[in-house]
């Protein structure tokens, strides 16, 4: 039994009533229509024994359960925020036909977890999680939603010999500067990724759409889990009246963060604990309503105008 998640009819009629009072009570002021999706992020399942806080056997139970959770709540969308496994490419059989039982695709947001297999496996990840690139947006309604890549530069993903130097100059800065998240856990975007970014903030803000950017290290606030180039991606933001949030997992507890009208949610790492940890995640014309089960809080958050 996975504590405050079963029985799961309670869950699923909590959900219900959430979206009721989202349909009946929160009125579009434009006449969108609400879109709902179904978060999580660093499931982290392998085949060991719980260490510290991280209970990796109850990772299929729990990813079980969600799925079946989000099936019956209809959403919209469902995207994981990174670390669909610890380590071991072998767990991917664990895993992948579960996210298989999905009603609608999951959305991949590539962790550095992701990419903690033997060499011989790294060029195999994508194929295996049936992503045709590590970075991708697609729109739903009036929203776009980016995933950015942060492992295009990393010391665990694949690496080809420019981005390997870019890394190490980005690193080497980063020494410099005294940056706190030079970890190497941790990722950056490169400067081909950088220019898609902006590409697509571009267009969404000719075209007038809404965009939510999503990425499994976060940006803010300041933190050692950070991406490498947050400065960077965050200053990129800033400029773009039409972003309106920026979800990301990695650091497991989970925090939230507002800058220049931006939404920075961290959303909690369901391998933690015994207890889950995910989110009906409802964009409505003028509000980001979270509403969290096991860890994960509820959040009300009120979006910035153009």
């Amino acid at each position: 039994m996975i504590k405050n998640e079963d029985p799961e009819m309670k869950c699923f009629f909590l959900g219900l009533l959430f979206l009721a009072r989202l349909v009946f009570g929160v009125q579009p002021a434009s006449g969108q229509k609400p879109i709902t999706l179904g978060i999580f992020t660093d499931n982290q399942y392998c085949n060991c024994a719980v260490t510290g806080v991280r209970n990796y056997p109850a990772s299929l139970e729990k990813l079980d359960s969600v799925v079946r959770f989000f099936n019956a709540s209809g959403v919209d969308a469902i995207f994981h925020l990174g670390d669909i496994i610890d380590h071991d490419f072998a767990s991917y059989d664990s895993v992948i036909p579960r996210y298989r039982k999905s009603a609608i695709p999951v959305n991949f947001v590539m962790g550095n977890h992701d990419y903690a297999v033997k060499a011989r496996y790294k060029t195999k990840v994508l194929p295996v999680l049936g992503m045709a690139a590590p970075y991708y947006a697609r729109a739903i309604g009036n929203w776009k939603f980016v995933v950015l890549n942060g492992d295009d530069l990393s010391f665990l993903a694949p690496q080809d010999k420019a981005r390997r130097k870019e890394r190490n100059a980005l690193l080497t800065g980063m020494i410099s500067g005294l940056r706190s998240n030079f970890l190497p856990w941790n990722g950056g975007i490169s400067m081909v990724q950088m220019n898609w970014l902006e590409g697509e903030l571009e267009d969404a803000q000719k075209t007038g759409m809404n965009v939510i950017v999503l990425c499994h290290f976060p940006i803010y606030p300041k933190s050692g889990y950070n991406l490498w180039n947050d400065q960077e991606v965050l200053a990129l933001l800033k400029n773009y009246p039409c972003v309106k949030a920026y979800f990301n997992g990695h650091y497991h507890p989970g925090n939230y963060g507002m800058e220049s009208g931006i939404h920075f949610i961290n959303f909690h790492g369901m391998v933690n604990t015994m207890e889950t940890a995910y989110a009906l995640v409802t964009l409505t014309s003028d509000s980001i309503l979270v509403h969290g089960f096991g860890r994960e809080p509820n959040r009300r958050l009120k979006i910035k105008k153009k």
